[in-house]
């Protein structure tokens, strides 16, 4: 396979629509692994999911693999409130254009590249996303690019990013925040995610919800709530893909999530 756009957006795709997002590591071990070793075993053989510094690493290790020039980035989420920089991306050049690569941001995740250019608006599967350029304005504004999506008819910031390399020391700090510091989002709830063309499922606890992607943003067509673990189990596996033991179930909802909600560093 060549380093074109189109082998660029084919194993974009098959990350995206191939995977699941979701944060169970929080409430069954509290640890991950982010080497290849440990996303082959995770993501490859046993079929789990994960959040984005094991999606966007395994993405980024395919790139490379196909021999696309690539840079690790880590961004900030914007997106309802700022939060710390604690979300990787890829920078992947194709064709001589350089490209974001991203397919791990939850429920918000693209579902296609998008090319690093200001105001660079591109519709994926229905859904509207766009990149600006926010140019340096002394200390107030150190520029950076800023992801968008249609939210509700008006475009929402996601995330937040400068062109800096991040290294896996970076990635390693904000993976450990997430596993286990008390400010951490992914600790509120069980959450696992996954697009379909045309739209996208999501179960947030016992919450089943079928979302449809419209040019004003995603549209709630359905939802369900899952009253006993073995429709949860069923609904991982018929909807998601996800094959989890039953015995992983019942710690997923018997036990709080590791991390301490007393005090922690930051």
């Amino acid at each position: 396979m060549s380093q074109t756009l189109a082998a660029l957006e084919a194993i974009h795709h098959d990350h995206s629509f191939g995977l699941c997002f979701e944060n169970f590591d929080v409430y069954l071990s509290g640890r991950n692994g982010l080497d290849r070793a440990s996303l082959q075993a995770k993501l490859g053989a046993r079929r789990r999911g994960g959040w984005c510094f094991e999606l966007n690493e395994w993405l980024a290790l395919a790139l490379e693999d196909k021999g696309f020039p690539v840079r690790r980035l880590l961004a900030r989420n914007v997106y309802l409130a700022d939060r710390p920089r604690t979300h990787q991306i890829t920078l992947v050049e194709a064709e001589g254009q350089l490209w974001t690569a991203d397919a791990g941001f939850g429920a918000q995740t693209p579902r296609a590249p998008m090319r690093l250019e200001d105001g660079f608006e591109r519709i994926q599967d229905g859904l509207p996303y766009r990149l600006q350029h926010h140019p340096p304005a002394g200390l107030a504004e150190p520029g950076a690019w800023v992801l968008q999506m249609r939210v509700d008819g008006a475009w929402r910031d996601l995330y937040r990013f400068t062109l800096e390399s991040a290294i896996a020391a970076d990635f390693g700090v904000g993976n450990h925040f997430h596993l286990t510091h008390p400010g951490s989002t992914f600790a509120d709830a069980r959450m696992v995610t996954r697009p379909f063309p045309g739209g996208r499922l999501t179960l947030v606890d016992r919450v089943l919800k079928t979302w449809r992607n419209t040019l004003d943003g995603e549209v709630l067509d359905h939802q369900d709530s899952l009253e006993s673990l073995k429709d949860y189990g069923d609904a991982l596996g018929q909807r998601f893909g996800l094959e989890l033991p039953g015995e992983a179930i019942d710690r997923l909802f018997a036990l709080e999530p590791s991390i301490s909600r007393g005090s922690a560093p930051c």
